[in-house]
């Protein structure tokens, strides 16, 4: 009875909150990337929002890909409210972005380490193929903002 249970195609509950925070959290990596782009000063930082927007919509797809295969229906996220905020110009643009991208990295961490854990061998293994990525991003947006303050 339990093996026919861990087959199935359903994901678990915790499988698709993991599926719709990852999601909430690569598209507004992505969101706010591209809102900041071409306002930025600092070529350094621009050229971590380009990074940003290529990595994680190349993550968004997979995960959209497989939670597609596992039957999960990905919720909408409104991008354009999230950008709203990034539209202001001011000096501290670069640094505001980086510590947004901190924050947000630290989480997508913990959550995707969680990941890595699942039953689910799929959703473990794109855990664990994403996660050394979104740990280089941290510690990318950590340098560039120590490289701001000095």
């Amino acid at each position: 009875m339990e093996s026919a249970a861990s087959n199935s195609p359903k994901a678990a509950h915790r499988d698709r909150a993991f599926f719709e925070k990852a999601a909430k959290s690569g598209k507004k990596e992505v969101a706010v990337s591209q809102a900041v782009m071409g306002r930025l000063t600092n070529p350094q930082v621009e050229a971590f929002a380009n990074t940003m927007v290529a990595d994680h919509t190349a993550a968004n797809t997979g995960l959209m890909r497989l939670a597609v295969s596992k039957g999960v229906a990905m919720p909408e996220t409104d991008t354009a409210k999230l950008m709203e905020k990034w539209t202001e110009k001011d000096g501290s643009l670069d640094k505001k972005y980086l510590h947004e991208m901190i924050e947000d990295h630290e989480e997508a961490v913990k959550l995707f380490e969680k990941a890595s854990k699942s039953d689910d061998a799929e959703i473990a293994a794109f855990a664990q193929r994403t996660l050394p990525t979104l740990q280089h991003h941290l510690q990318m947006a950590k340098d560039l903002k120590k490289t701001l303050s000095m």
